[in-house]
């Protein structure tokens, strides 16, 4: 009889985990100690959340790849703006030149294309070669709901309100006919995969499930989706492809279906249930897709991938919550390890809680009240400098018991951003009045004095800083009014850099990394963004709006607390992971 070792030339590994080490592949073989059992690494595809879009919009357009992608025009928000998706998060690209709606797309996120759009109906096109939009040819026939598909030099524009049943094909400069599809789709929009001389048509209104192959020249019918559909979203090509999405009779829908190049099947559902959303047009295969934004969101994105691995998305989740609701609270430490200081509940409080993870407990409190102060350190060795108004130049060492009087500011303030140690601070900006009259001054702290450092070139308060004494990024904040900016710090001058994409104040931010910021919440919204040293990007949203909160941790281990008005939430952040799973093999 023949044996696995005799078959695969190896022997059935005896291991205590869900891991086969460097032969962790797809089939592998083991016996898991722990659970008894024959284990099997088999993959399997399925969802997990991404970063937000920056603007809420729906009926927008795709294209690129789940790591590299692009997501353009749409409403309500502006019908010209671009973003682009590096896998992790989203960040500004530049507009285009015709504000576009239920439009087609085709190509990459550095060679991008964008065709037609409404209403009214339009015919123009546009090139995006990573940085901006140039106008090329003309559609033969405005239209909008339409769709598209291949690279930029040679793509499909399929179907559409306007002219139903027409194909064009684009070299690179013009639009010529194609073979017409032989059933008309007036809201093609998100149907197509594939590329010019080898596409897929699928769905389209009204819900249909029909499905065409185009070959170069001519459509042909092939086999039908499970569930009609229009609106929808697609990825793949035309032997390997997955739909997702779309809009049936009472509303969206989050069913997702996959294309062997014989048969469709439905595999897992979209979190959340959309149409006119926008997706990528990876021509790889079925393995991995997006869905950007879309009705009834408009924000959300998801990821779908087919892995040995499990994914589980970036997210923010509930904390424990804190013992006193507030807002202006001085906040530092780690994840599992926070403190939380002053701030204004009922009224300006002295009040003192940390955090170990699940819960906060009442500590000793601040030798004095105060709000607006700014705390930079870890738990056990934290440093609370500043607050009011009226402004205040105190600082507070704090040992993990006790409080003790540290050197004063120079200037007094507050709303600064502050980042470092507490034996080598930085604390930058803030005010010294309770109306304007921001301050540039920066100050370095040596643990028993404080000493002026190079101005900011953009004074604000309610500014968010992270980093170290010596390389600091400091950004957003209040100046007469929110603002994007960002600076870095080298020690001895600040430097403009990359603006964040959303102007606000008095966010949840910080890290221990020049590289590795975050910002979250403030005013406006809940959207977040990470900061990696020379781009920012979106990340998943918290659950609680709120502005003049406070954050510790780091850009993956998170956390944020309290805010206006009064609040006691919290909520910890933690970024992306995989895991190894295998299933068991059940010989029943």
């Amino acid at each position: 009889m023949s044996t696995y070792q005799t078959l695969k030339g190896l022997k059935v590994k005896f291991l205590g985990a869900d891991t086969s080490g460097d032969r962790l592949v797809e089939g592998e073989l083991f016996y898991n100690s722990v659970d008894f059992g024959l284990k099997a690494h088999i993959a399997v595809g399925s969802w997990s959340n991404g970063a937000s879009v920056t603007t809420k919009r729906n009926h927008s357009q795709g294209c690129g790849i789940q790591t590299a992608a692009l997501i353009f025009g749409g409403n309500p928000g502006s019908p010209v703006a671009t973003e682009e998706y590096n896998g992790v998060g989203y960040s500004t690209g530049g507009n285009l030149n015709v504000g576009g709606v239920a439009h087609g797309g085709a190509g990459t996120q550095t060679a991008g294309l964008e065709f037609g759009g409404g209403p009214p109906d339009k015919a123009t096109t546009e090139e995006y070669d990573g940085t901006s939009w140039t106008e090329s040819g003309d559609l033969s026939a405005a239209r909008r709901d339409t769709d598209g598909c291949g690279i930029q030099t040679a793509a499909l524009c399929v179907g559409g309100t306007g002219d139903t049943d027409a194909t064009e094909e684009y070299g690179g400069a013009t639009w010529t006919a194609g073979g017409n599809l032989n059933t008309g789709r007036p809201k093609a929009h998100g149907s197509n995969v594939g590329i010019q001389t080898s596409a897929l048509c699928i769905g389209g209104s009204p819900y249909l499930t029909s499905v065409e192959a185009y070959d170069g020249s001519s459509w042909t019918e092939g086999p039908n989706i499970n569930t009609g559909r229009e609106s929808l979203g697609s990825g793949g090509n035309s032997g390997s492809a997955i739909i997702f999405g779309g809009y049936i009779p009472g509303g969206g829908t989050g069913v997702v279906e996959q294309w062997d190049g014989t048969t469709w099947a439905e595999v897992q559902n979209l979190t959340t249930a959309r149409y006119e959303m926008a997706s990528d047009s990876d021509t790889t295969g079925s393995s991995t897709a997006i869905a950007m934004a879309g009705n009834p969101n408009g924000f959300i994105t998801e990821e779908w991938n087919v892995s040995t691995s499990v994914v589980t998305g970036a997210a923010w989740a509930n904390g424990g919550n804190m013992g006193t609701g507030r807002y202006g609270l001085a906040g530092t430490g780690t994840q599992t390890a926070a403190v939380a200081a002053g701030g204004y509940g009922a009224n300006i409080t002295s009040n003192v809680e940390e955090y170990n993870g699940a819960s906060w407990s009442e500590v000793t409190n601040l030798p004095a009240n105060t709000k607006g102060a700014t705390a930079i350190g870890p738990q056990t060795a934290a440093l609370v400098a500043g607050g009011g108004p009226p402004a205040g130049n105190e600082s507070f060492d704090y040992d993990g018991s006790s409080w003790t009087a540290g050197g004063d500011l120079t200037t007094a303030r507050f709303g600064t951003g502050g980042n470092g140690i507490a034996t080598a601070a930085l604390f930058a900006s803030g005010s010294a009045v309770t109306s304007e009259g921001n301050l540039a001054a920066t100050e370095e702290y040596d643990g028993s004095s404080f000493a002026n450092g190079g101005n900011v070139n953009t004074a604000r308060r309610g500014g968010q800083s992270a980093g170290t004494q010596t390389a600091a990024v400091f950004f957003t904040g209040y100046t007469s009014t929110t603002t994007t900016n960002t600076e870095e710090y080298n020690g001895s001058a600040w430097t403009n850099v990359t603006a964040a994409n959303v102007a606000r104040e008095g966010g949840l931010g910080g890290g221990t990394l020049q590289t590795a910021a975050f910002i979250a919440t403030g005013n406006p919204g809940t959207l977040t963004e990470h900061y990696d040293g020379t781009t920012w990007a979106t990340a998943p949203n918290v659950a609680t709006a709120r502005v003049k909160g406070a954050g510790a941790g780091t850009q993956t281990t998170g956390l944020g607390f309290g805010g206006y008005a009064q609040s006691v939430a919290t909520e910890e952040f933690t970024g992306e992971t995989q895991a190894a799973s295998a299933k068991t093999i059940d010989f029943d």
